[in-house]
């Protein structure tokens, strides 16, 4: 792994505690603009148009459009280095050095909650459409800093980002293939080492020179957030690379840099939890990959249409219905063909009794489907990175346009009359025509199937070198049918015009 901490200037910046505490504050006061942006517009008046500000005013396009598009790429590359400048983390960060300080309890120290905030997030989008109005964006802005300030009061670390940063959940999945991470240099060192100030925290005294007066003064030293030691890292789901352990080190021990994808990918099982997060990540990427493809969809959404009507539900209770299909029923669906295949496939027919294998080597498939699904899941998040990253490529490219209109305009009154009403604007075109566009997304999807393929190759492997078979071929069932489902969406969408 290369160490950008080694590289002229480079190295200076990232070891400066300053650098990032600048960056974070300029995020946050660009946050607080965004929010401010949208806070008391909703419509235009006068006008009977549903969502005129959708992509003209800062707070819908700044939050909707240019951020919540633009990680995707950061973490296609970079694994979770946004969470490295997250302007939420860091205030969450600051607010725990004078609050209670207390340990979050076992029973929701997971994703158990992440996950909840991810259905409730995709539920307020189907009714209230939160997404199209800059005031419900700058309302959601504000509930995310008062939950930020409300977790870090109480509890110590960065306890919104466990809780309840549903993108950080996500970039932790994303993290583990990314050829990027934060690693140790050498593991004898960190074992000599008795003081583990990387991540313990606390005040010391730190001298300050200039010309001949010498003054001391008692600083404190950030522990790390989320309690992970560096040299026992086995892979980049939980780091939030908030970088506090490169600072604290006193032995030059760290690295900051590039390695080959997939590298270690299959050396941990997911957490019962994290697999719970995964499978309501796929259901929803599914769904909203579906949007265009309208007999797709209408199949995709069939089940809780007709419970609906059954039930007698309006619009309400159908979203509802819709919501808890696509993220438990539909990744349900998807999966369970894989895992069939997986215990089909390592059924013992003969009437000899097959050995068990050496200790330490049983397969997973003797298990439950949820305790088999933990390493099943883990080929899925190269394509679903894939899927993630045309979703984001196709927004950006029909709505990048609009950029230049959203800073002259942050509310985005003046430009929709403009394009619309005056009509003294040319509305923006596409970024990239979509002859070249449909290819870059052919090929970000068959990128990520092969990759995914690599994947199952790869965890499918015992500790012997061998490849498990029956893993192989039931997690590359499950890679399958999902990709088919993207293929298919891909040719009647770009293809088929």
């Amino acid at each position: 792994m290369n160490n950008l901490l080694d590289v002229k200037f480079v190295g200076q910046i990232l070891r400066s505690r300053w650098s990032w505490r600048l960056l974070r504050l300029s995020l946050l006061l660009l946050l607080l603009l965004i929010a401010a942006a949208g806070w008391h517009h909703h419509t235009i008046p006068g006008l009977e148009v549903k969502d005129p500000l959708m992509y003209t005013n800062l707070a819908t396009y700044g939050f909707w459009v240019v951020w919540m598009m633009g990680v995707v790429f950061i973490a296609l590359f970079f694994g979770r280095a946004w969470c490295s400048v997250c302007p939420l983390g860091w205030l969450n960060g600051l607010v725990a050095r004078s609050g209670f300080k207390l340990t979050l309890p076992r029973w929701i120290n997971n994703y158990v909650s992440v996950t909840i905030v991810l259905v409730l997030l995709q539920l307020i989008v189907y009714l209230f459409a939160i997404h199209r109005y800059p005031d419900f964006t700058a309302w959601l802005i504000g509930l995310m800093l008062l939950l930020t300030v409300f977790s870090g009061a109480f509890f110590r670390g960065r306890a919104f980002c466990k809780l309840l940063c549903p993108a950080g959940a996500v970039f932790g999945l994303y993290a583990r293939i990314a050829p990027f991470s934060l690693r140790v240099k050498d593991e004898p060192t960190c074992a000599g080492c008795d003081t583990r100030a990387c991540v313990s925290g606390g005040r010391f005294w730190k001298k300050i020179s200039l010309g001949r007066a010498v003054g001391y003064w008692h600083a404190e030293r950030d522990a790390c957030p989320v309690d992970l030691f560096p040299a026992e890292l086995r892979d980049d789901s939980g780091c939030t690379l908030c970088l506090g352990c490169l600072q604290n080190c006193d032995r030059d021990n760290m690295r900051l840099g590039f390695r080959p994808w997939l590298a270690e990918l299959g050396k941990d099982r997911l957490a019962l939890t994290e697999g719970l997060f995964l499978l309501v990540l796929l259901g929803m990427l599914t769904a909203n990959f579906s949007k265009v493809n309208v007999d797709l969809r209408e199949l995709i959404f069939w089940l809780p249409e007709q419970v609906a009507q059954l039930l007698g539900w309006q619009a309400g209770g159908y979203n509802l219905l819709a919501v808890l299909w696509i993220t438990l029923g539909l990744p349900l669906l998807l999966t369970v063909p894989g895992w069939l295949v997986m215990r089909l496939a390592e059924t013992n027919f003969s009437p000899v009794p097959r050995p068990d294998p050496p200790t330490g080597q049983q397969l997973d498939v003797t298990a439950g489907w949820w305790q088999s699904f933990r390493r099943l899941a883990l080929p899925y998040i190269p394509l679903l990175l894939a899927a993630h990253a045309i979703l984001a490529l196709v927004k950006l490219n029909a709505k990048g346009g609009y950029l230049p209109l959203v800073l002259g305009d942050p509310s985005g009154v003046k430009s929709y009359l403009a394009i619309n009403i005056m009509t003294t604007v040319t509305p923006p075109g596409v970024v990239v025509s979509l002859d070249l566009l449909k290819w870059v997304v052919l090929l970000l999807l068959i990128a990520g199937y092969a990759v995914s393929l690599i994947a199952a190759q790869r965890v499918a492997l015992d500790r012997t070198g061998a490849i498990r078979w029956g893993y192989f071929f039931g997690a590359a069932t499950g890679v399958t049918l999902v990709a088919a489902l993207y293929l298919a969406t891909i040719i009647v969408w770009l293809f088929i015009r």
